[in-house]
């Protein structure tokens, strides 16, 4: 990674990090001093030897570089570290499926706007993840579970370096994306384009999708089957949802979804 610049510059609003609005940057001066490659990438190094099932990264924002020392790492998928620390975020931006695209680029954006309608002292509590798809050179398609929080802010609360953990996803479950203050326990989910303060949610992710799914007219037996579900299964999930929604049947569950603006 080249050395930090120590003029101010704007985060321009492309690629993989969508702001509110332009900022300046405010980097402390010791911490430019101090955040060199070796530095960072020694303590990388130090904490993939003693963690296993996951590699870690940082993501600089200012730079738009990548800092890796895995050459196992997840989320390098059969390429060399070299190539992924050259590319810098373009290397990020090619692992995702192409499909998948438009719904992780929405999700950075509402991420970056929970981001930064918090505080910054409340910043560096906030931890995302979420799930996406990839494909390994030599393994075929992976689903990776993506974690990341604050490692460094500037002096203005912007942020400048995030610490990542990728690991294999032992949930298959795509477009799937939290926000979890470590603070306060508070949660936010990914629904319908934007996130949701958990405790204001009047139904699950799950849920949403037995909601999508009535709404296309299917049999219960048809909806059991694109859930995986059996069908008593599928009905203790149903009545859940009706009694969650204070609804007795599918009608009234799609009006009340509607009338909340859920669906």
């Amino acid at each position: 990674m080249r050395n930090f610049a120590e003029k101010k510059m704007v985060m321009k609003n492309e690629n993989l990090v969508p702001t509110i609005k332009e900022r300046d940057w405010d980097i402390p001066q010791i911490l430019l001093k101090k955040a060199n490659r070796t530095r960072l990438v020694e303590m990388l190094s130090a904490i993939n030897k003693i963690t296993s099932g996951a590699s870690y990264y940082i993501r600089d924002s200012y730079t738009r570089s990548l800092i890796i020392d895995s050459p196992t790492s997840a989320i390098l998928c059969g390429h060399t570290v070299e190539k992924a620390e050259k590319e810098g975020f373009a290397f990020y931006e090619n692992l995702f499926d192409k499909k998948e695209w438009p719904w992780l680029k929405k999700m950075f954006s509402e991420g970056y706007k929970v981001f930064y309608n918090h505080p910054p002292s409340k910043r560096k509590h906030l931890v995302s993840c979420y799930n996406f798809s990839t494909r390994h050179i030599g393994k075929g398609d992976l689903v990776l579970s993506h974690k990341g929080i604050p490692f460094q802010l500037c002096n203005n609360g912007n942020l400048w370096l995030s610490l990542c953990a990728v690991s294999i996803s032992k949930q298959k479950q795509l477009n799937k994306a939290t926000i979890t203050n470590t603070e306060t326990g508070e949660q936010y989910e990914y629904i319908n384009g934007r996130f949701i303060l958990s405790d204001k949610l009047v139904v699950t992710s799950g849920d949403l999708l037995i909601l999508e799914l009535m709404g296309k007219d299917l049999s219960s037996e048809q909806i059991a089957k694109q859930l995986g579900v059996s069908m008593s299964s599928f009905v203790r999930k149903k009545q859940s949802l009706f009694d969650k929604l204070g609804v007795k049947n599918p009608a009234g569950a799609m009006r009340k979804a509607h009338l909340k603006g859920i669906i």
